[in-house]
């Protein structure tokens, strides 16, 4: 059924006069009579009773008008919907992500995005770099914030942030008066790390500064998540090595150092090549407010700095 025989339809009903009718559609009144033989053809049912000039509804009529604004209000909600998915304004997005832009970056992001496409439902799903990357591939995510370095050929990738890990150390170390923590220093001491399956980059930085240093790697527990890492410190197990974000957790019986040589993982939102419009917004819309972030923080660095040098 053409939709405009609806809208003719409600206005002759509105009017009860095909002349009046015709001038607010802008049409001729002999067209409009024809538009409204034909929708009663189509539906095989008299709308109106043709009294001289003046029309008045049938039972069918007054039944038909109900379902007819109906119909019209639930085709204009439909093409709003349409029009805000394809400017990003509505839908759903599956993000992955780890705790460094739990921290890092969605603070800064989260609270604006939905305060400006509030009809976009967000789901996160707390995942490790090679989960997030196999869900982006199956698109059962539709954006990932992973540590670097990916393949740039594969996605579309945007640096966000810079973590420095930090030594994470159960309460009353022998190295809990230390200003920062080497990696000589935590030769043979019992470690809890992420799986390598999990995070193979960082596990192999790791281990390759206790090669350099001629340290020995006692990893002696493996977890997860962050949070049971820090749990498992608390508990006296071991000593870990964690964003910088981890001080924001505070857990009783953990202290945090500074590591030396300082090993700094960088964060940034990834997604595959050419997707919906909906995820471009938010891709986009991430990229640019951490920019602009990084551009009101700078000046004021500058202004600190000139303060202290008078």
């Amino acid at each position: 059924m053409d939709m405009r025989y609806l809208r003719y339809f409600i206005v002759v009903a509105d009017e009860l006069n095909f002349t009046r009718a015709a001038e607010r559609l802008h049409t001729a009144q002999p067209s409009l009579s024809v538009q409204i033989r034909k929708l009663e053809t189509d539906i095989g049912a008299e709308l109106f009773l043709r009294e001289g000039r003046g029309v008045s509804l049938t039972d069918a009529g007054r039944v038909f008008l109900d379902r007819a604004r109906q119909m019209l209000a639930d085709m204009d909600r439909s093409v709003a919907l349409v029009r805000q998915a394809a400017k990003g304004e509505f839908g759903h997005l599956s993000i992955g992500y780890d705790a460094p832009a739990e921290f890092r970056v969605f603070p800064n992001i989260v609270p604006a995005f939905r305060k400006k496409w509030p009809d976009v439902h967000l789901s996160f799903h707390n995942l490790k770099n090679s989960q997030q990357l196999e869900g982006l591939r199956r698109e059962t995510l539709d954006l990932g914030f992973v540590f670097l370095p990916i393949a740039k050929d594969e996605f579309d990738v945007e640096e966000l942030a810079k973590v420095p890990l930090v030594v994470a150390l159960p309460a009353g170390h022998r190295l809990e008066s230390a200003v920062s923590i080497a990696i000589e220093d935590l030769s043979h001491e019992p470690l809890i790390l992420f799986p390598r399956s999990l995070d193979p980059e960082t596990y192999d930085q790791i281990e390759q500064l206790f090669v350099a240093a001629g340290a020995a790697m006692n990893v002696v527990l493996e977890t997860a998540t962050f949070l049971s890492g820090i749990n498992f410190v608390s508990m006296g197990t071991g000593c870990s090595f964690l964003g910088d974000y981890a001080r924001r957790v505070n857990w009783p019986g953990v202290i945090y150092k500074p590591l030396k040589p300082q090993l700094v993982k960088t964060v940034a939102i990834i997604k595959k090549k050419r997707r919906g419009d909906l995820v471009e917004a938010f891709y986009r819309f991430t990229v640019d407010n951490v920019r602009r972030g990084e551009l009101r923080e700078r000046p004021a660095r500058r202004r600190t700095l000139t303060a202290s040098s008078s």
